[in-house]
């Protein structure tokens, strides 16, 4: 049977004691052994069958269960009852039948003429003849079926690797395990119930007990398949994506094509990509850990130094102690992260930066200069106190991003690929606040500088989306209805190089066509063109 949500094509399993003439099965519901924390030799976490903690083995050998008695495969237990729901109530003993030797079929009957149970059903469901139609499903369900209809029973059940499922204990002492060990425990008990040699010579009293363990079968069957390809996608998650980190997927909106003053710094160009703050900080997250670390390196020394901060009533330079908490915050790649990702929450961007209660930093602001300094009594005179404010978070992570941004360029992709365009290099433009505005750095002497901050930030609302060119939409097949596209910043000497490269070369904006391999046009620009010019009379 195949299935297109996983990379590969499947055949039911049906295993035999014969397959497993050389594995040990698990036949005790014990974990520990006696009043040891071994884990027993015959259990689930057994390291006689499964190999030693730690060893690579405990996540290769498999084990199983022998639960003596056959039931249905899951998939085939499945298929019979959207078939018809009758076989599988006469199966679980829900629903009387008797068998029509004429229709070669179950036919519901009373409890008086008719039967019900695992073992009546079993002895009649390979006679059925069942009817295709023009349903693809039925018929692909009944070719199933009649596929497997010699063989599809099976009396027992796989045990996945102990290291995939292991038993933990944390260092509070609380003990943890997977929900599977559970349900392997369940048919341990079930199984353990069972007399083979009872249930030759008297197979209908077992019905009820077939019944639970094809339930238990069905759950752990059903468990690992969710595990695969449900909402946890627990094993696709972990063996079968390609995660790439430092990126950012976000809502593709239009750009403002406005041009204050041609070559203005504030105008993104053809091969620029408007990006948000937030997600920029995070696309260029291992950058953006050096130059925090670098940027504070005035106020923190080492762990257990005082730290040198702003108190927050004077504005005056001050020394404090600090926990190895709040130093591992501002001094850590860890630390930093967890402020990279507070960032993502609006209303705190703009809140004073602290360390022990007091202002990290001060910063002189106005319509245009800059410039972070550490203590009130360093404002020359001459500039005015009121321009003064506390460095906020936004202040700091715009700072040590904005000069540097231009140099690593981005990977546009747009998925579904479908083509040239769906995946191009830009360069990000970074903006902050709908309010930013454009401002020099002041240098130590308090004098502007050539460094200029094209969209420092405001207190305004927010930009958090990307802007791809207008340009390159078309190619990309993206437009402004929720369309995302992803960005990956290329940090490695040699990627820059390479996009720099490609974007010098023609035969980036010439198609194979020999015609320009970008356009302006899109549905948009069209529909609105088309009315502009159209007599309405």
């Amino acid at each position: 049977m195949s299935d297109t949500s996983v990379p590969f094509n499947i055949f039911l399993l049906l295993p035999t004691l014969k397959d497993f003439s050389q594995v040990r099965p698990v036949k005790t519901l014990d974990i520990f052994e006696g009043g040891t924390k071994d884990f027993h030799p015959d259990g689930l976490f057994s390291t006689e069958i499964f190999g030693k903690v730690g060893d690579p083995n405990r996540s290769a050998r498999y084990s199983y269960i022998d639960f003596k008695i056959p039931v249905f495969h899951p998939i085939l237990y499945d298929v019979l009852g959207k078939l018809k729901r009758l076989y599988t109530e006469i199966i679980t003993g829900k629903t009387f039948a008797v068998w029509d030797d004429e229709v070669k079929d179950f036919v519901k009957s009373n409890q008086l003429d008719g039967r019900t149970g695992f073992h009546f059903f079993e002895t009649h469901w390979k006679k059925i003849q069942f009817h295709k139609n023009n349903s693809d499903s039925r018929n692909d369900n009944i070719d199933l079926i009649t596929r497997f209809k010699e063989n599809a029973m099976c009396s027992v059940l796989v045990v996945m690797p102990a290291g995939l499922r292991d038993y933990e204990i944390k260092a509070n002492g609380q003990e943890e395990e997977e929900e599977i060990n559970t349900m392997y425990r369940s048919m341990l008990s079930r199984a353990n119930a069972i007399n083979a040699q009872s249930f030759k010579l008297s197979p209908e009293i077992y019905n009820q007990s077939r019944v639970n363990i094809q339930m238990t079968f069905n759950d752990i069957y059903e468990l690992i398949m969710n595990s695969i390809r449900g909402k946890k996608k627990l094993y696709m998650g972990k063996w079968a994506t390609r995660a790439i980190h430092d990126t950012t997927r976000n809502v593709i909106t239009t750009t403002n094509v406005v041009i204050n003053q041609l070559g203005d710094k504030t105008n993104p160009s053809f091969n620029n990509t408007i990006v948000g703050l937030f997600q920029m900080v995070k696309c260029l997250a291992p950058v953006m850990r050096f130059r925090i670390r670098h940027f504070l390196g005035k106020n923190f020394n080492s762990p257990g130094m005082p730290v040198t901060v702003v108190d927050n009533k004077t504005w005056m330079r001050k020394q404090i102690a600090v926990t190895p908490k709040e130093f591992d915050l501002w001094q850590t790649d860890e630390g930093i992260d967890k402020i990279l990702n507070t960032f993502s929450v609006e209303s705190i961007r703009n809140f004073p930066i602290t360390v022990g209660g007091e202002f990290v930093g001060l910063l002189y602001k106005t319509d245009q200069f800059f410039k972070v300094f550490y203590s009130i009594d360093e404002l020359p005179e001459g500039y005015d106190r009121k321009y003064v404010q506390p460095l906020r978070l936004s202040d700091l992570l715009y700072i040590c991003l904005f000069a540097d941004v231009g140099r690593y360029p981005l990977l546009n992709t747009r998925y579904p690929i479908t083509g040239f365009g769906s995946i191009y290099p830009s360069f990000p433009y970074l903006k902050s606040t709908v309010d930013a505005t454009k401002l020099a750095m002041l240098n130590e002497d308090w004098q502007p500088t050539v460094i200029v901050a094209p969209e420092f930030p405001g207190v305004g609302k927010w930009f958090n989306s990307m802007s791809p060119a207008p340009s390159k939409l078309k190619n990309a097949g993206a437009d402004f209805d929720g369309d995302k596209m992803s960005l990956i910043a290329l940090m490695a000497e040699e990627s820059i190089e390479e996009v720099h490269a490609r974007l010098l070369s023609n035969t980036f904006y010439v198609g194979t066509n020999g015609k320009i391999a970008f356009s302006v046009e899109t549905d948009t620009s069209n529909f609105l063109m088309n009315n502009l010019i159209t007599d309405m009379a």
